[in-house]
């Protein structure tokens, strides 16, 4: 069940941007600047944090109606936001398009960051704020524990301490969907490394929610859960990760779990899918398309008219983003998040679970 949640302003994180006059450097156009008004208001907020250390309004489950609540915000806007779950506080950013209606239900993609990553770092590099932009949907960057997530043997101590993050990011997208126009058909999930490997066990664990699912660099890392029905996925792997090789993660599992759990690799993880979507065509998978610097294979004739993609980058390490500050690991600069987001959103999952 959902705990007390409560908005946060980070003084040190998203606020300054906004007091520079653009919620994100990847905005270009003015009519992504923040309003005046706007900046009147931040600074009260900055005053009125700097003597009380946090502002918060709580929010009451039992005010909740089946209409989103949508906070009186001028977009675009960074959000951050906290619940307790489990007696932890848990945080998360929210980015609302400008383009965003509350008369309109908009597309939701849960993001998620790497193993010592943050939800800031990955808002920063991944890309997804272009996708918002560019497509009016919402996007959610959660932060893990102790900056990681319960994936399998991977990571950290999310992992040591068997967190319920599925539990944490269900909880996470009922809240957002009561708060804003979000179309629970089309709720979508990501993320890096650790965060993809979150991304796959949410696919696995919570199949009725997502109508699809895309991310960069890791596995499914557990069994499949036996209440699964398929859902589509594409898995991003760069052939030179040395982190979460190519091959098959035996390294990986070992560095990070100490234990040779890791037998999955890229095409033996999207074999799997293939199998838990029942698809056909024979075992291995279809290459649909290849050029010099990477290929897209797959299956796409599978039960309940999903697919499962594979895009490999030929010269492309474990950050496998477009060029960004962050990363230089896709050489070639692939366009991989809109790859992804391209996949994704030709599906959608009419018998989700009502979040609105």
């Amino acid at each position: 069940m959902m705990g007390s949640l409560k908005s946060h302003v980070d003084v040190h994180g998203i606020f300054p941007t906004l007091v520079d006059g653009l919620v994100n450097k990847g905005f270009k156009s003015k009519k992504h600047r923040i309003s005046m008004v706007t900046k009147i208001i931040v600074a009260i907020l900055l005053i009125s944090s700097s003597m009380s250390g946090c502002l918060s309004s709580e929010y009451d489950e039992s005010e909740n109606s089946s209409e989103p609540i949508t906070p009186d915000i001028e977009t675009p806007a960074l959000i951050e936001e906290c619940m307790t779950f489990t007696e932890m506080e848990r945080c998360w950013l929210i980015h609302v398009p400008t383009g965003y209606d509350e008369a309109q239900n908009h597309p939701l993609i849960v993001n998620l960051h790497g193993f010592g990553g943050n939800k800031n770092a990955l808002y920063d590099y991944s890309h997804f704020d272009v996708i918002a932009e560019e497509n009016d949907v919402i996007v959610v960057y959660p932060q893990g524990y102790e900056d990681s997530w319960n994936a399998g043997w991977c990571c950290g101590d999310a992992k040591d301490e068997g967190l319920d993050d599925v539990g944490f990011i269900i909880d996470l997208i009922e809240h957002v969907s009561s708060n804003f126009s979000v179309d629970s058909s089309r709720v979508y999930s990501s993320g890096h490394s650790n965060g993809c490997a979150m991304t796959h066990k949410l696919a696995n664990e919570a199949s009725e929610v997502f109508a699809a699912v895309g991310c960069m660099a890791l596995y499914l890392l557990e069994n499949p859960s036996p209440i699964y029905t398929p859902v589509s996925l594409i898995e991003v792997h760069g052939l030179l990760d040395q982190i979460i090789p190519y091959g098959a993660s035996y390294p990986s599992s070992l560095y990070f779990d100490l234990s040779l759990d890791g037998e999955e690799g890229a095409i033996q993880n999207i074999m799997d899918w293939g199998e838990m979507n029942g698809c056909s065509g024979g075992t291995l998978p279809t290459i649909f398309e290849e050029y010099y610097d990477y290929s897209i294979m797959g299956y796409d004739d599978c039960d309940g008219d999903t697919e499962v993609q594979l895009i490999t980058l030929n010269f492309a390490a474990h950050a496998p983003y477009p060029s960004n500050s962050y990363f230089i690991d896709n050489p070639t600069n692939v366009n991989t998040v809109q790859i992804v987001w391209d996949f994704m959103s030709q599906f959608s999952n009419p018998s989700s679970t009502e979040l609105n």
